[in-house]
């Protein structure tokens, strides 16, 4: 009991020790003091922890066959000949014993009088001239060229304070006028032309041999010669029969492509493993806390008796189950003819054939001809006609005819031109002229810009000048002049001719055999024979689709300690902020909604004190309009909406405690069913805060 009680004494007198050595040294009368315990600075951190490896799904498909049929020619097409037996019929045969002959007859010529329109001078044309067109038009001719003249624009001084030069040597510049002489000019008021002048055309007589009876010829008969000759006449032609020979066959036997097989894909799944892996979302820290006051403890003191402990606070972490890929998806071709496969790759079958080897022909024998002799007169040279000429008789005619057409010669008509006077300007010129500097030993004027000069355009003075100008030259057009005939007499001879007088042949009637048709065979066409088999035909080969499965992640939140806490010493604030200060926020009817102005004050009033591990207590409250509940609900959002705003700005959670009052603390009269102003209202539309001591 005695140990008990030396211990409770030595508690005692050291926790007043504690609070006495933990009082603010050289604390000046009033003034209020705040112990400050900084908290453990801490922000969260995001990790992305891969719980499944990414991989690659591999899946086989085999190839794919369709069946087709297959029709292949058993039997080759080919022909069978068939003989169509020659055709005869008896006729009666007339035979010309005297062939059918002809005598010519002399028709004597005829002479016509004519009458005939002759040109004895031919039709010509004559040019006249059609005159240039002309018009007058005004020019503008320039009698003064634009030109510039310079205005000086004079140069910027400013005054400085100096000791020696109070003006700088300068210079300043003087315009020499410009200079104008008057120039003489010649212009062309009407332009070099020219007129057409007609050179008449040439004419001489000549005279012309005129036909007026054309030469001509008369005919004499040469009489046609005969003779009599022996002729042997086929009464019935030599003819042919024709015999077909029989095609010849043999057998064959062919091979075919039944099938194909190719080679299939086999897959070789992924492998997995599974695992763990362990993250540390909050690593071991350690805090002060601050033991119960104890119950005999005398003194008013709030921190006295109490014993502070620095304790562990144990890593908080956490267990992701990972699943990792131990090989990938591999995909393994099996051949067609390998050990796994299915066998020879092709498949052929054989089937029988008959094929054509000496196709079908005919041989033809010959039936020779019968025949009989007669006697037949033969024309050995026609009748003919010899032409004997007649000379042609002509006459001399008188005749104007053109040796030279009428043409049209260019003659120049000399430009006009007219002298007029223009003024030529030579632009106004500066000379600089030197100033030379002043001195003193106060002020000095600086040329802070010189003089410079500005050109100012002197417009072109033009005249009009009346000129006659060409605007279609003269040409010549071509006047028809009508050819001058004279009729005259001529005669036509229409030349003597021979027509022929037949004489008909005679003849005697023979009966024959005559072929009517030829014996001939026709080929009968024997179709193809086909048989159909079945072929397997490779649609699609053998192919794997990959599919890629994404890796699998989990995000986990992990605390890290930014700045290391602890007790601190004591610190002055304005005693005024232990009680409920007001915190000028001008909140909107109905709103918990921070505005600019209103992160404005809060930044100037709470985050000097914040940033010094002070912690405060806010409190808001609302006006009586709304019910009582939504008026907790309102002051309640208020205050977590400045709570939240400061943990923005990076003040830690701890140093924040914030508690809404709905309308349970009114400043003025205006409860529930009181008529108020606005500004009575507002004023009880409030966050307040204090600072807390620890």
């Amino acid at each position: 009991m005695k140990r008990k009680l030396i211990f409770g004494l030595s508690l005692l007198l050291g926790a007043t020790a504690i609070a006495q050595d933990q009082l603010p040294t050289n604390a000046e009368p009033g003034k209020c003091y705040v112990r400050c315990t900084t908290p453990d600075v801490w922000k969260n951190e995001t990790v992305s922890v891969q719980t499944a490896a990414a991989y690659k799904i591999l899946k086989s498909h085999g190839p794919q066959y369709t069946t087709e049929k297959v029709t292949l020619e058993t039997k080759a097409a080919s022909s069978r000949l068939e003989v169509i037996p020659a055709q005869y019929e008896n006729k009666n045969v007339t035979v010309v014993v005297q062939e059918a002959t002809s005598r010519l007859e002399i028709v004597p010529g005829k002479t016509t009088p004519v009458k005939e329109t002759m040109i004895i001078q031919d039709a010509t044309s004559r040019l006249e001239v059609v005159p240039a067109q002309y018009e007058t038009r005004y020019v503008d001719v320039v009698v003064q060229p634009a030109s510039t003249r310079l205005e000086v624009v004079p140069a910027q001084y400013e005054t400085r304070k100096e000791t020696i030069v109070i003006q700088e040597a300068t210079s300043r510049l003087e315009i020499v006028p410009a200079q104008t002489k008057a120039v003489k000019e010649t212009m062309v008021i009407q332009e070099a032309t020219s007129r057409l002048e007609v050179v008449p055309a040439q004419y001489e007589t000549r005279y012309v041999d005129v036909v007026v009876q054309p030469a001509s010829t008369r005919l004499e008969v040469v009489p046609a010669q005969y003779e009599t000759r022996k002729e042997t006449m086929v009464i019935q032609p030599a003819t042919t029969r024709l015999e077909v020979v029989p095609a010849e066959w043999t057998t064959q036997t062919l091979s075919y492509n039944k099938g194909v097989r190719v080679s299939t894909l086999k897959v070789a799944p992924a492998e997995f493993a599974n695992s763990t892996q362990t993250i540390i979302t909050k690593p071991a820290t350690a805090k002060w806390v601050m033991g119960d006051k104890a119950p005999d403890c005398e003194d008013t003191d709030p921190n006295a008796c109490r014993v502070w402990c620095y304790r562990n606070i144990p890593e908080q972490s956490v267990v992701v189950s990972t699943r990792n890929l131990a090989k990938s998806a591999s995909v393994v071709t099996v051949p067609c003819n390998g050990a796994e496969g299915n066998g020879d790759c092709i498949e052929t079958a054989t089937y029988t054939k008959r094929v054509l080897a000496k196709p079908a022909t005919t041989r033809e024998i010959t039936i020779p001809a019968r025949t009989k002799e007669i006697t037949k007169t033969v024309m050995v040279k026609p009748a003919t006609t010899r032409t004997i000429t007649v000379p042609a008789i002509t006459k001399k005619v008188k005749t104007t005819v053109m040796v030279k057409p009428a043409t049209s010669r260019e003659i120049t008509i000399p430009a006009r031109t007219k002298e007029i006077t223009k003024t030529v300007i030579t632009p106004a010129t500066t000379r600089e002229i030197t100033i030379p500097a002043r001195t003193k030993e106060i002020t000095k004027t600086v040329m802070v810009k010189p003089a410079t000069t500005r050109a100012i355009t002197v417009p072109a003075i033009t005249k009009k000048v009346k000129t006659t100008v060409m605007v279609k030259p003269a040409t010549t057009r071509s006047i028809p002049i009508a050819a001058r005939t004279k009729e005259i007499t001529k005669t036509v001879v229409t030349p003597p001719t021979a027509r022929e007088i037949t004489i008909p042949s005679r003849s005697t009637t023979v009966k024959t055999t005559v072929m009517v048709k030829p014996a001939t065979t026709k080929s009968i066409a024997v179709p193809a024979q086909h048989k159909t088999f079945t072929k397997t035909v490779l649609a699609k080969a053998a192919w794997t689709t990959e599919t890629e499965v994404p890796a699998q992640h989990q995000t986990v939140t992990k605390e890290i300690l930014v700045t290391k806490g602890g007790l601190k010493s004591w610190r002055e604030i304005d005693c005024k902020l232990q009680e409920n200060t007001l915190l000028p926020i001008n909140w909107n009817l109905g709103s918990a909604t921070l505005t600019n102005s209103a992160k404005a004050i809060i930044d100037s009033k709470l985050m000097p004190i914040l940033n010094n591990g002070i912690s405060i207590a806010l409190s808001s409250h609302t006006d009586s309009r709304g019910s009582d509940s939504s008026n907790q609900r309102l002051s309640e959002r208020r205050a977590n909406a400045v709570v939240n705003y400061l943990i923005s700005k990076g003040v830690n959670r701890s140093q924040l405690t914030g508690k809404g009052y709905g309308e349970t603390r009114l400043t003025n009269r205006c409860a529930n069913g009181v008529t108020c102003t606005e500004a009575e209202h507002r004023a009880n539309r409030r966050t307040t805060f204090r600072v807390l001591s620890k």
